[in-house]
């Protein structure tokens, strides 16, 4: 039973952010007539097989679960191997159930939120190699934007210092901002 309510509070935690963040979500707009059409649906549909919608969850799943784990693992050092790997297997299967209650929204939100016109250009781009191209490098292009991050943020947040040091009349000096490696 303890086994169970270990596994139980850790689904919880690993899925809890999301239902927090929903609840905080604005409502939204006022209920009105839908802007979607049967054509604008089937476009925005488009989009998401276009833009490899499942696959591209997948390898979001693939890279939050051990992370996800990880964390707990921390936070509950006597969780055993077993344990983890059926948290894994738990919250992966109730996302992919969540991702798949979605779509149909978020089709419907794409539909809704562009114009038929606007959803026949994305389709288009997407579905061309250019498009299949972007999509495919993008991890790629992410980890490259993100190794250049740390020394960014480091200079930035040095000179944010000094800014507000200025500004606040600070006693002491600022510390220099680091300089980033190029």
């Amino acid at each position: 039973m303890k086994r169970l309510a270990i596994l139980v509070a850790a689904a919880a935690l690993c899925l809890g952010g999301g239902a927090a963040q929903a609840r905080q979500a604005p409502p939204p707009a006022a209920a009105t007539a839908s802007k979607a059409t049967p054509e604008t649906r089937a476009l925005a549909a488009r989009y998401f097989e276009a833009i490899h919608y499942d696959k591209m969850l997948g390898q979001m799943m693939e890279q939050m679960v051990p992370v996800m784990v990880q964390t707990l693992r921390k936070q509950t050092p006597s969780l055993t191997d077993e344990q983890s790997q059926l948290v894994s297997e738990t919250v992966v299967e109730s996302t992919r159930e969540m991702t798949e209650k979605m779509k149909a929204p978020m089709i419907d939100a794409v539909a809704e939120v562009f114009t038929e016109q606007e959803l026949r250009d994305l389709v288009a781009f997407y579905e061309a190699p250019s498009g299949q191209a972007l999509i495919a490098k993008t991890p790629e292009l992410t980890q490259r934007m993100m190794a250049q991050m740390p020394a960014i943020m480091a200079e930035t947040q040095g000179k944010m210092l000094q800014k507000l040091c200025a500004k606040l009349n600070c006693t002491g000096s600022a510390p220099a901002p680091k300089a980033s490696k190029s």
